[in-house]
């Protein structure tokens, strides 16, 4: 009898010691293929059509972006972002989304598919709130649900769902909405790959403050845009931080523009004060480096959904940012996605031909 339990205790943690080898194997392979599907993404772009609420739903599904799909395929890019305004393409009264909309996002799939190129769907101008947003969640978990069940089955190495954009809610309601909206989703899809981000517009600063979440199919995202008032000198939309132009990147004090008093007193002096320090490749390199060693620490995948510097800046400050941050995304093995490829933000040098230092960073990602 003693023996008979010496030996059904050994048979015991055998076997426990096998199930834990073989669980901690496939939790490391799922990891592998995760890093692998990370790899893939690779130099990307972001492209301007369905989240352009100055125009009306059925004129956005009427334009065709294969033209632009197929050039970007050509240049050498390996995914494009494709950000949607889900709340233009709602029926009356309601969260169904317009059966066009799910037409249009197969349309660009499939031409995506057809040239090779990775797609992340991402929902842009949500209407999160501090005391909304448990109503929220399942409103947005509704809309994602139907181009989730759209999709599914299909595209689970190149097709990617960024679940919400730039959200802005304290970071303790935000790490609950989230959460929860990939839970609710996750539900119904144990395969696909999402997409998140921190509050305060993607900041990497509160991507740290959100953490890893318990979901092992997840990529983390956070935008750059740093210094603000360089990247997005003269932009009419952004209130009293853009109202220089000619700021020179990397900083030289003798190109400095001068300020004026209508920004004196205001969030953009204190930028302005800090731009000496903060446009340097010095700068961008370390906080781009903080953000990769923390994700890589805490075994969370991380890309960057958006970066890139508006096209009144300077010419050649505009290719010396890009050549920087570019380069500081190849060096933390961080896949990229430019804003964006023929608007406001452009990253074309005319028609055809990207920009040189752009060119440059879309071959080196490819020999990555």
């Amino acid at each position: 009898m003693k023996i008979k339990i010496k030996s059904t205790t050994a048979f015991f943690w055998i076997n426990f010691i096998c199930w834990l080898t073989v669980s901690t194997l496939s939790v490391q392979l799922k990891a592998q293929e995760i890093d692998m599907v990370k790899k893939g993404l690779g130099a990307g772009v972001n492209i301007s059509l369905l989240e352009q609420y100055w125009n009306s739903p059925n004129t956005l599904y009427q334009t065709n972006i294969n033209t632009q799909l197929k050039q970007i395929a050509r240049q050498g890019f390996a995914t494009v972002r494709l950000p949607v305004n889900f709340e233009m393409f709602l029926q009356p009264q309601s969260s169904n989304l317009q059966p066009q909309l799910l037409e249009k996002l197969n349309e660009i799939y499939s031409v995506c598919t057809a040239k090779k190129l990775n797609l992340i769907i991402s929902y842009l101008y949500g209407q999160l709130n501090e005391n909304n947003y448990n109503n929220e969640i399942d409103r947005i978990s509704w809309m994602w649900k139907q181009i989730q069940r759209n999709f599914f089955g299909k595209g689970y190495n190149n097709l990617f769902f960024e679940i919400y954009n730039e959200p802005t809610i304290s970071n303790d309601k935000w790490k609950e909405t989230i959460t929860t909206l990939v839970q609710y989703l996750r539900y119904e899809d144990a395969n696909r790959i999402y997409i998140i981000g921190g509050t305060n517009y993607n900041n990497l600063d509160q991507l740290k403050e959100l953490g890893k979440i318990a979901d092992d199919k997840i990529f983390y995202t956070f935008h750059f845009y740093e210094p603000f008032i360089f990247t997005h000198q003269g932009a009419n939309w952004t209130n009293n931080k853009s109202y220089l132009t000619e700021l020179p990147f990397p900083y030289q004090k003798n190109k400095m523009p001068k300020l004026n008093n209508a920004i004196k007193n205001t969030s953009m002096e204190r930028d302005y004060n800090k731009y000496p320090y903060e446009a340097t490749e010095a700068y961008l390199n370390e906080r781009v480096r903080n953000i990769a060693n923390f994700c890589r620490k805490n075994n969370m995948p991380l890309i960057c959904t958006e970066t890139g510097v508006i096209n009144t800046a300077p010419k050649q400050s505009r290719k010396k940012y890009f050549s920087t941050i570019t380069l500081a995304m190849l060096a933390n093995n961080i896949p990229c996605d430019l804003w964006d490829y023929d608007d406001k933000f452009s990253i074309k040098k005319n028609k055809t031909k990207l920009i040189s230092s752009v060119k440059s960073w879309v071959k080196k990602s490819k020999q990555q």
